[in-house]
């Protein structure tokens, strides 16, 4: 439940702060139409992911012996490298503005209705993806707790952008990334142990240290070193 929890607050956070700002901006100065489109947008692109993640699923549900332990082992594989890739490499926890972005206030009502479905789409099917595959229990908890974490993600970036809270998004959203570092490790090792288990005993463990030491070596190499050459420190 917890992973179900932090994984919709990470991902909601990367969503809404795209959306709300724009939504506030948009009701601020009665462009109530933009703002239905931004809403209109979003709503699309959360239900064609969650269709689309139901389905890839539900067929993968057919599958049992080596063939459903391969595609098993071939997913923890990918979303490992998807973390590892939008978390280490693309380093999105860098930069946060909760301003209204400019770029996205000069399109047309068809333009942010696409910009919405796409930031929807692309977060909620990665977050879908991560949940039905690690997460057991009663599936009514799992979607309580993720729901609960994408209320709690707009809830904190709508109180900062309206300025009623000087919360700082990125701190908040770099813990979320070293977790997530962690369960990327988690996936890379439990998919090892599920293609090579029966040759290598131990690899659950290799491969998440192999996976995990590296990336926070990384980040918090790199930020450290940013930190201590800033103005922060005399």
């Amino acid at each position: 439940m917890l992973s179900s929890f932090i994984i919709c607050f990470r991902e909601g956070i990367e969503i809404f702060l795209v959306i709300i700002p724009l939504v506030v901006y948009f009701n601020k100065n009665k462009m109530y139409d933009m703002s239905k489109s931004v809403s209109l947008g979003g709503l699309l692109g959360a239900i064609i992911a969650t269709i689309l993640g139901s389905i890839i699923f539900s067929q993968v549900a057919l599958l049992n012996g080596p063939t459903s332990e391969l595609f098993d082992g071939i997913l923890g594989v990918v979303l490992s490298g998807l973390i590892l890739y939008s978390v280490v490499i693309l380093r999105k926890n860098k930069s946060f503005n909760t301003n209204a972005n400019q770029q996205y206030i000069d399109l047309s009502k068809k333009g942010v209705f696409i910009i919405a479905a796409i930031t929807f789409f692309r977060e909620f099917l990665e977050a879908i993806l991560f949940i039905l595959t690690s997460s057991t229990g009663s599936p009514l908890l799992i979607v309580g707790s993720a729901l609960l974490g994408l209320a709690c993600a707009a809830l904190c970036v709508y109180v900062v952008a309206k300025g009623i809270s000087n919360l700082n998004i990125s701190i908040v959203f770099y813990i979320l990334n070293l977790f997530l570092v962690g369960l990327g490790g988690y996936y890379l090792g439990d998919a090892l142990d599920v293609l090579f288990g029966d040759y290598f005993s131990g690899i659950f463990i290799v491969g998440v240290l192999v996976y995990t030491l590296p990336s926070y070596f990384i980040i918090i190499k790199n930020d450290l070193k940013k930190y201590i050459n800033s103005n922060k420190i005399k």
